[in-house]
């Protein structure tokens, strides 16, 4: 098994949202996009562990975010995680390997997405982070998912020269995640997590999504036919169905 079947086999553990769309990318945007979607999981599970208080969590992402600005080897995040070995989840323990999948002609454009995630992160973790009104969820879902839409876009420029509209692009990180948010409600506060602003109802929370969708259809329809397109088009329809709420009619870019 190559480095990039092995992690193909751990995407298509953690995600079938995301699956689908990187194994239909080219050569090179195979790499980057498994590289991005893997080191976001890695992170992430550090930041959302159930056993890790925040103090812990907030130290080992800080750790991760400084070895990755530095000339790094394994053996940096293996020294990072020592002691939380039967703790973290094998794709936080491997984030080594993923960090090298994506080309060098762009990975340190894919890797400098995930330290700026990883330090707002360690934030959170050490004073924890409540959602408290509207500007927290933007800050949220533009943290941990309109960030890695501004990478893809990177992503598309550097393949094959696809311009996007980063306001856009935004705008569809914000979609899929605050869509998340919405149906996972009951799983989310049964865990107690809550990302919902303080006196919100299910009204606004779908207006929200609603707005955010709105953009995330705009970006998709002005991808030219392409991988950038083909990528995008699948999980913001999914978005649309788990949601209920129906694309806007847009006017698609023509070729």
């Amino acid at each position: 098994m190559t480095a990039l079947d092995d992690a193909h086999a751990m995407l298509r553990t953690y995600s079938t949202t995301w699956y689908e769309p990187v194994m239909a990318m080219p050569p090179g945007l195979n790499e980057a996009t498994s590289c991005a979607y893997l080191l976001m999981r890695g992170i992430d599970e550090i930041e959302d562990h159930p056993a890790l208080d925040g103090l812990t969590k907030a130290r080992l992402l800080e750790r991760v975010a400084g070895i990755w600005q530095s000339r790094y080897t394994a053996a940096d995040f293996t020294a990072a995680f020592r002691g939380h070995e039967a703790t973290l989840p094998e794709v936080t323990l491997r984030l080594a390997q993923w960090s090298a999948l994506a080309p060098p002609q762009i990975g340190p454009r894919v890797v400098e997405t995930f330290i700026a995630m990883a330090e707002r992160m360690a934030d959170w973790a050490r004073h924890d982070f409540t959602v408290r009104t509207q500007a927290d969820l933007d800050r949220y879902t533009y943290a941990v998912s309109g960030t890695l839409v501004l990478l893809l876009s990177d992503l598309w420029a550097w393949h094959d020269g696809t311009r996007a509209d980063r306001t856009h692009a935004i705008g569809y990180g914000r979609a899929l995640q605050a869509a998340n948010i919405l149906i996972d409600r009951d799983e989310d506060t049964g865990r107690g997590v809550d990302f919902w602003p303080h006196t919100w109802q299910a009204d606004d929370m779908t207006r929200y999504v609603g707005t955010e969708l709105a953009l995330a259809d705009a970006y998709l329809a002005a991808l030219p036919p392409g991988p950038a397109r083909t990528f995008c088009a699948e999980p913001l329809n999914r978005a649309h169905l788990a949601t209920g709420i129906r694309p806007r009619t847009t006017t698609a870019r023509t070729p």
